[in-house]
């Protein structure tokens, strides 16, 4: 998980720096990343029920620090 972890973070800094210099707000790339996501979820034949539960299983498990403590697999 920490590999996995350190790559999306990699690419989210990437992404925050791309978005800055065109001009694109934060919300804005985050929620086509949600979308990308979701993309990539129901491509590998996940139905909306286990994708909301991914979702609502880390807000719920994102400490206040930002760390994500719980892995669900």
């Amino acid at each position: 998980m920490f590999e996995a972890y350190n790559i999306a973070r990699k690419h989210l800094e990437k992404a925050l720096k791309q978005a800055n210099e065109h001009n694109i707000d934060n919300d804005r790339l985050g929620q086509s990343m949600i979308w990308k996501v979701i993309e990539m979820y129901k491509s590998s034949g996940r139905n909306n029920d286990d994708i909301k539960s991914e979702f609502e299983f880390t807000l719920e498990n994102v400490a206040t620090d930002g760390i994500f403590h719980v892995i669900r697999n």
